[in-house]
């Protein structure tokens, strides 16, 4: 058995997390960030894609100066040629576009220089080099699920109204669901982000160790400044480039806002994120939505609003957005969908809406009964920043590695 504090890890990227601009590259870095406090001798290893591209000097210090950072390039923008002929075959659109030679001999390279305690896939999406890590080491696999990828596409097929798109996004679903739940067993074990995350791979006939560990916030960086605090106000921060926000946006703000909006006609509601489509700036101005596209401080727009929307009706995993925003004593709104793996009591930490009219009548409320804003956010706060503490939690994901290579 290795020692936590001795452990050797290899953290393997579809993207990598930086710079901190969406919820998945801040569960990756704060990850990264909690090995290394814990003492793990950690490398990275990421594909640097073109979406996501990083340069190596912008990279945090304090991270280049304790982790082996490795990239590699891949140019994975989605090409019409290529998904239209991957249409006459039978792999998944969505794991192809993440292979890449290059990056499978620097894996190989990268593991004839360093023995491995454990290697964790951070995504199903970087599942088809398991087989090089397993040839050039004998480290413990384990496959981090950020979400299950093929139910957010079933969902979002399920939801389209244009019948030559619903039927391509079922397509890629499918194939999508075929290779995701073909690889799970292939690994040591398995960490989730939430129980339905891991009863739904259980249904899938998953049977290897699968460990629940939610998004671990750092506290210290989460500072509470109300100074500009604009009381009352809505705000939905998140990666615009994600179809179930864009698809949850366009719902709010057609069946909710324009309702509301007429209700309380000196009520702003602010849209913020990266990628934002230009659709959505067609709204800007309009009943008083503020479109800000991506924001340089996401930490300070959230403290200068007061109410969090996150009506998603799609997805899975763990909002980290509204972790962050509880620890910033935000007031939430959420979809039970939205806010799923949060252990929240409703009406205390945070109140749930899953209707157009349940939305109305929370916004309503608060606005009506503005000390509750204060109240549902001091106890969200507290929340957070007990049961979410990323200290705690890496050191039993830790623990869980141990088993890990105990039984192997």
């Amino acid at each position: 058995m290795f020692l936590c504090n001795a452990m050797r890890v290899l953290q393997i990227f579809n993207r990598f997390p930086w710079p901190l601009k969406d919820g998945g590259a801040i569960a990756n870095y704060n990850e990264s960030i909690g090995y290394l406090k814990a003492g793990v001798s950690l490398c990275m290893a990421s594909l640097n894609t073109s979406k996501h591209f990083v340069n190596y000097e912008d990279i945090p210090e304090e991270v280049r100066n304790h982790a082996q950072i490795h990239l590699s390039y891949i140019d994975n923008r989605i090409k019409p040629k290529d998904a239209f002929l991957n249409l006459f075959q039978n792999s998944s659109y969505h794991i192809e576009r993440f292979r890449s030679v290059e990056f499978e001999m620097l894996l190989k390279d990268i593991c004839a220089k360093n023995t491995f305690d454990v290697v964790v896939f951070e995504s199903v999406f970087v599942a088809p080099y398991l087989a090089v890590i397993r040839e050039n080491s004998q480290a413990v696999c384990v496959l981090r699920q950020h979400n299950i990828e093929y139910k957010i596409w079933e969902t979002l097929a399920a939801h389209c109204t244009n019948v030559f798109k619903r039927s391509y996004l079922h397509l890629l679903a499918a194939r999508l669901k075929k290779y995701e739940v073909s690889v799970l067993n292939s690994f040591d074990g398995i960490t989730v982000f939430t129980q339905t995350d891991l009863d739904m791979l259980r249904a899938d006939n998953c049977v290897i160790p699968i460990g629940i560990f939610p998004f671990g916030i750092q506290a210290d960086n989460l500072i509470i400044n109300q100074e500009n605090l604009e009381m009352p106000s809505l705000f939905h921060l998140g990666s615009m480039d994600w179809l179930p926000n864009q698809e949850a946006m366009t719902w709010f703000i057609q069946e909710v806002w324009f309702d509301v909006s007429a209700r309380f006609p000196s009520l702003h509601f602010y849209l913020a994120g990266r990628n934002i489509p230009l659709d959505f700036f067609d709204y800007n101005n309009q009943n008083n939505i503020r479109v800000l596209g991506e924001v340089e401080n996401a930490h300070e727009l959230m403290n200068n609003k007061a109410i969090m929307i996150v009506p998603l009706f799609s997805g899975s995993g763990i909002r980290i957005k509204i972790l962050e925003g509880m620890a910033l004593g935000k007031c939430i709104i959420a979809t039970n969908l939205g806010a799923q793996g949060i252990e929240a009591e409703a009406g205390q930490a945070i109140l749930f809406a899953n209707t157009a009219e349940e939305f109305k009548d929370q916004i309503a409320y608060l606005i009506e009964n503005p000390a509750e804003i204060a109240r549902i956010g001091n106890n969200a706060k507290e929340l957070a920043r007990t049961k979410y503490n990323n200290t705690l939690l890496i050191q039993q994901k830790l623990n869980f590695y141990n088993q890990l290579e105990k039984a192997k």
